[in-house]
């Protein structure tokens, strides 16, 4: 969660005590006593609530309230962000869960839950300060991974499926995930077409991993 409304208004506070003491203490010269300081620090305590107020409720409206990833609003405006700055390329990584309905269907929508949440963890550990991860929507995940090229599809397909093939259990049973990858600009210009190119990517992935079994 990001401090940003608690130093706004921390330094708000800060501000109005130093006009305060010398519209006081210099200008009318009055006596300066330790009323000051306690009045300082009521003044700060109420601004660093309101400003955690703020900085919550800002946290919330990126966040999914489930698992704790970012939303599909945060996500556009991370890629919006990385085109405007010039970034040379980056890779879209969906996610989807197999099965997930069977999940939920036999272990209820509480372990579906679970498995949500610790999957969006597992992700985010694994992705670490490399991007940042958003739920798509149900059981489906969007990755977006900086300072990718096209070489990407490769060693970076090994490295997500070793890590997604060591995944824990649900109710005893494996967790199986498809994902598919598209990279900036040789999939696409716009996150549009580059969700339509790792969709049909992970359509791929998960068809043959079902003709395998």
């Amino acid at each position: 969660m990001r401090w940003r409304g608690r130093l706004i208004a921390a330094g708000i506070v800060v501000l109005f005590n130093i006009m305060r003491y010398f519209y006081y203490h210099v200008y009318y010269d009055l006596p300066f006593d330790g009323t000051f300081f306690v009045l300082t620090a009521v003044f700060l305590a109420v601004a660093y609530a309101v400003g955690y107020h703020y900085d919550r409720a800002d946290y919330l409206s990126r966040r999914d309230p489930l698992t704790g990833a970012y939303n599909r609003r945060s996500l556009i405006d991370h890629v919006r962000k990385l085109r405007l700055s010039g970034h040379p390329g980056y890779a879209v990584v969906l996610f989807d869960l197999d099965d997930f309905k069977e999940i939920n269907d036999t272990y209820g929508h509480e372990a579906g839950d679970a498995v949500l949440r610790d999957f969006a963890e597992t992700l985010t550990d694994f992705i670490g300060s490399r991007g940042i991860i958003a739920r798509w929507g149900g059981d489906e995940f969007l990755a977006i991974f900086k300072d990718a090229d096209e070489d990407f599809k490769i060693y970076g397909a090994e490295e997500i499926a070793a890590r997604m093939n060591s995944l824990g259990y649900a109710g005893g049973r494996s967790i199986g995930v498809s994902f598919g990858i598209a990279v900036a600009p040789a999939d696409g210009e716009d996150l549009e077409s580059l969700v339509d190119a790792a969709d049909h990517a992970l359509y791929v992935n998960k068809t043959g991993r079902k003709s395998q079994v």
